[in-house]
């Protein structure tokens, strides 16, 4: 090597772009962005906070208490039972620290081999039942991702379980290590991966604090502009975390608002399918037979379109589900924001509010698709239509195939409706979608005491749909033809396990925009729409809607079509409560990114009297019944369902993290080397 070489070492696959240390422009527009992400209440209180950690130790002693007492009864003794141990982990946003109020929390409970998960959705089940803080449960045993989803002290928790090979389950656990996952089933596998890639992801960025700052960023645009649903065909949460990673990598010294700035012209430019990947792609250890990407060798991996690969073994593509179309709408959506930050970059310390307006999906096209699913309970349209909305993505590629459809783009989130009907006739037009203004205005107190009164739940999907233009010479008809989609549709619908079609219907119908129900726009009707260029690519008005074009699983002959109405009270609008006047953040900000150690700004939880703030008293969630003489957890099991917006430690030996922080040990995140 000579004189004027040296060794860099870096994070990633390739070398950084540029590793320019931060100007003060660059400081200055973070400084913005931070303060205006927390203008939009995108941080949890510390009163929120405290709850989350208080309720995961709780977990977290309750889980050991279920391992010891099923090892108890299958004959251990109470030595062994209690070296059994059971550790809880977290991941996803929370893990990540980028988790905002009202955000759930992913969980994954990890037990030795002899704890099966018969247990944990009987035994422990019945735990969380008896403890007062816990709302709702609703366990889902047979999903792909076996999941307990739960609501404990007013905070969403889904608990997932894992069963490792292993004789016990205690503070030695490292599940990072690839050994972890031999000897696992699928299920488990699935389940642990979650906090492995997570983990992963924070020893693979140069910095966690700005990686943070920069993924808060995106996710909020992404969710702002309706791209942000892996079940819908967009990137989900580990997606968009990947891809700010893979920024972050590039430029490891810059500032959160020059990641931003660079995230959007890459990704428009990307030379897709070319992968994003964090690290080397690694086949894993001798005798595993994993799956693992690789498009060379599966037909199925070569189909995705935009592959975002995850680096924990064994890799997988967190993005297979994008099409054609919602390939087309993230890139639109990149375009938009690359200008927009391009602007606010070129003013430093201007407001970044223009990146995160939200989009109107009901004011972008002429023709839409209507999926409505009904049920008569309120629990059966939880799990009716979030398995109405997984068939979705498999109907929008169905409508990308169909004659004189350019584009089909689902709209993120859904809305729901509950209808207070006084007859059979009312229920099935509320099923239908169609709902006359005074079944819209009319309240639960209007049919107490009624002879056939019943409730009818409603979620209702849209999918706004470009149509090829018009011949210039105006010959030629062009008619919409959804006879074969929504006949498959349905059908996929109706072939679910526990499809009940006198509890349940699913129906879809095309609708011009002006004939979409009221309750999609805030006023009642839809604005006026001036003709631009732009907007005519969306179709004209004349498109042919064949009768052919309707399918559902039940209703009545009758139909009522609405008609816009100003009594709205009883309708769920898509309306945000988040404020848009944004002043400067009154917390320190230095260099636009969280300190110390990396952990957040915390908003104090104030509460008003006679119009002045005083701070709000902490209620803590009450513990589960009989953890009351188990141990204090140690700060390794702390440090496994830690949130990073506490700060990270950047090693763990001993006495280095008493506070149960994240741990970064660097081991997945070797860097590679290379010689300039």
């Amino acid at each position: 090597m000579s004189g004027q070489q040296q060794e860099i070492k870096y994070l990633g696959v390739t070398a950084p772009i540029s590793t320019d240390r931060p100007k003060e422009d660059d400081i200055k527009s973070s400084e913005a962005l931070m303060g205006d992400l927390v203008a939009l209440n995108q941080f949890e209180s510390d009163q929120e906070r405290k709850v989350r950690e208080r309720l995961l130790s709780n977990i977290a002693q309750l889980v050991s208490k279920f391992v010891h007492d099923v090892s108890i009864k299958a004959g251990m003794s109470e030595k062994v039972a209690s070296e059994a141990g059971g550790r809880i982990y977290t991941s996803g946003s929370y893990r990540l620290g980028v988790h905002g109020p009202g955000s759930d929390i992913d969980t994954i409970c990890v037990c030795p081999r002899h704890i099966y998960r018969e247990h944990f959705f009987g035994e422990f089940q019945d735990m969380l039942r008896a403890w007062p803080a816990v709302t709702e449960i609703s366990a889902v045993p047979s999903a792909f991702v076996p999941v307990m989803k739960t609501v404990i002290s007013g905070v969403e928790v889904d608990l997932l379980f894992a069963r490792v090979n292993l004789a016990e389950a205690g503070d030695k656990l490292d599940i990072e290590k690839d050994e972890i996952l031999r000897g696992v089933d699928d299920a488990s596998q699935r389940s642990l991966n979650g906090p492995r890639v997570t983990d992963m992801i924070l020893n693979l960025v140069p910095d966690v604090a700005t990686f943070r700052t920069a993924l808060r960023t995106i996710r909020l645009w992404a969710k702002r502009r309706g791209i942000y649903s892996n079940v819908l065909g967009f990137p989900g949460g580990v997606a968009w975390a990947l891809l700010t990673a893979r920024i972050c990598q590039l430029y490891p010294t810059a500032a959160p608002a020059t990641i931003v700035g660079k995230f959007f012209p890459i990704y428009y430019q990307w030379g897709w399918p070319q992968p994003v990947i964090l690290k080397k792609i690694e086949t894993g250890p001798s005798n595993m037979q994993h799956s693992v990407w690789n498009p060379k060798l599966d037909r199925r991996d070569m189909a995705h379109r935009m592959p975002v690969i995850t680096p924990a073994y064994p890799s997988m593509c967190s993005t297979h589900n994008i099409t054609a179309s919602t390939m087309s709408i993230i890139k639109k959506e990149m375009l938009r924001a690359m200008q927009i930050t391009d602007e606010i970059i070129k003013n430093p310390g201007s407001t970044w509010l223009g990146l995160f307006e939200r989009a109107d999906f009901f004011s972008m096209y002429k023709t839409y698709v209507h999926v409505v699913a009904s049920a008569s309970t309120s629990e059966g349209i939880k799990d009716w239509s979030g398995m109405v909305e997984s068939r979705i993505r498999t109907l929008v590629q169905d409508l990308e195939n169909t004659d004189n459809i350019i584009l089909a783009h689902p709209q993120v989130g859904g809305i729901s409706n509950v209808f207070y009907c006084l007859s059979e006739d009312e229920q099935a037009v509320a099923s239908q979608g169609e709902v006359p203004p005074e079944l819209m205005s009319r309240k639960e107190a209007d049919i107490e005491g009624k002879e056939g009164a019943r409730k009818i739940w409603t979620k209702n999907f849209f999918i706004g749909l470009e149509i090829e233009k018009k011949p210039k010479d105006g010959q030629g008809s062009r008619v919409l033809n959804l006879f074969y989609p929504s006949k498959r549709f349905c059908a996929a619908c109706q072939g679910w396990d526990k499809y009940n079609e006198m509890e349940m219907s699913v129906i879809l119908r095309p609708a011009k925009r002006s004939d979409l129900p009221p309750y999609c726009f805030p006023d009642g009707q839809p604005k006026s729409k001036k003709k631009t260029k732009r907007g005519q690519q969306n179709g004209s008005n004349d498109v042919g809607l064949g009768d052919a074009g309707e399918e559902h699983s039940q209703g009545p002959a009758k139909r009522s079509k609405a008609t816009p109405s100003e009594e709205l009270s009883s309708i769920s609008y898509p309306v945000s409560n988040e404020t848009t006047n944004v002043t400067a953040s009154p917390l320190p900000l230095p260099n636009g990114v969280p300190l110390p150690n990396g952990a957040d700004p915390v908003p104090p939880s104030t509460t008003k009297t006679n119009g002045s703030s005083t701070a709000a008293a902490v209620s803590l969630p009450p513990p589960p019944p009989g953890i009351e003489g188990l141990p204090p957890l140690s700060a390794t099991s702390l440090s496994g369902f830690a949130t990073a917006a506490n700060g990270v430690v950047n090693d763990s030996h001993t006495g280095k993290n008493t506070d149960g922080l994240v741990v970064l040990n660097g081991a997945a995140a070797a860097a590679q080397s290379t010689s300039t």
